[in-house]
């Protein structure tokens, strides 16, 4: 499990460290049951009731829908109708969730399609949600709801969401258990972790029921007591606890000068050159001649961690860039025991 260790503020850079403790993490935090996802839902839909805000008449997809409209609900027509700012068409999107049953309600989100300034104030018509395969889901209506600004600039009057405003006709039930197995799928593939998920499986049932197929893949076959209760025995192995490996990374996001990092992220010793800054990292402590010696430009680093090289170099006042560019350099040489990630 991971617990937030500590945070620094350094020079304009967020430093974040992660410790890792010893308590085991549930299996259901650590790996997903292949076959048992969600949904996704998409529709085409009409917004009406706009205040001249909606589609302009040179919208073709919106007049004929609401030709359409017109005529399926029983009125005549002598030709195509045109839309006049109060309506605008809208695709319509959704998640539909493993096992949900039918009456169930669902949120939905709309989005123009045409060239409506604004949804506010608008109702959305009936509406049905198809998934991949091609059937009907759900239906979606109701009023509409645009977000509030957030203070980071101007509002987004033409992506709106409907709460509540989905309903499941065709149940979804996926089929997770095939001839009485099923796969545990983990969220991050370790070869390790899927040892010790199907090892803590194995002792807990005192047999061989599980197998490790491969570093993100768990097969487990349901014993002879549990072949008729599926649930309970599903239940019983997400909440078994395991203790497993975390892999050494160092997150670095240079838009808001953020540094994400394990604890245990380790630096061999290294002496790299960066601008007017020279950065010499070493496993033991400097003579006090050796210190004598030293410039000003020169940082020594005592400790072979990322957390004391930040520290380090905050000492010395170094600039957000410097740090990210040392890092890379770290990386580049091989000198930073992890893998470094950009977002």
């Amino acid at each position: 499990m991971l617990q937030r260790n500590k945070f620094l503020r350094v020079a304009g850079l967020a430093l974040i460290s992660w410790k890792s403790f010893a308590a085991p993490v549930r299996i259901k935090d650590a790996a997903s049951i292949r076959g048992v996802r969600s949904n996704q839902l998409v529709g085409f839909g009409l917004v009406v009731g706009l205040q001249a805000s909606g589609d302009s008449p040179s919208s073709l997809t919106t007049n004929s829908a609401v030709t359409n409209m017109v005529k399926n609900l029983g009125l005549e027509v002598s030709g195509p109708l045109q839309a006049n700012g109060s309506m605008a068409g809208v695709i319509i999107t959704g998640e539909l969730p493993p096992f949900a049953r039918s009456g169930e309600k669902l949120d939905v989100k709309i989005s123009t399609i045409g060239d409506a300034k604004s949804l506010a104030g608008g109702t959305l018509l009936l509406s049905p949600l198809k998934s991949g395969d091609g059937q009907v889901y759900a239906f979606a209506q109701g009023a509409v709801v645009v977000g509030q600004a957030d203070g980071r600039g101007s509002r987004v009057l033409t992506v709106a969401q409907v709460p509540s405003g989905g309903v499941v006709e065709r149940e979804f039930a996926p089929t997770f258990v095939v001839e009485n197995s099923f796969k545990l799928v983990l969220g991050y593939p370790d070869f390790a972790n899927s040892t010790r998920i199907a090892e803590t499986v194995n002792a807990e049932l005192s047999g061989f029921f599980a197998k490790a197929v491969d570093p993100g893949l768990v097969t487990i076959t349901l014993p002879p007591l549990y072949v008729d209760n599926t649930i309970e025995f599903v239940a019983r192995i997400q909440s078994l606890k395991v203790d497993l490996d975390i892999k050494a990374m160092v997150t670095i996001d240079e838009r808001t000068g953020t540094i994400i990092m394990g604890e245990s992220v380790t630096i061999k010793p290294v002496t790299i050159s960066h601008g007017n800054l020279t950065v010499k990292v070493e496993d033991k402590k400097t003579s006090k001649d050796e210190k004598n010696l030293a410039r000003d430009s020169v940082i020594d680093v005592k400790g072979t961690t990322v957390g004391d090289i930040v520290k380090s170099l905050n000492s010395m006042g170094a600039r957000p860039n410097d740090i990210i560019g040392i890092m890379k350099a770290l990386s580049s040489a091989g000198a930073l025991q992890a893998e470094l990630k950009f977002l």
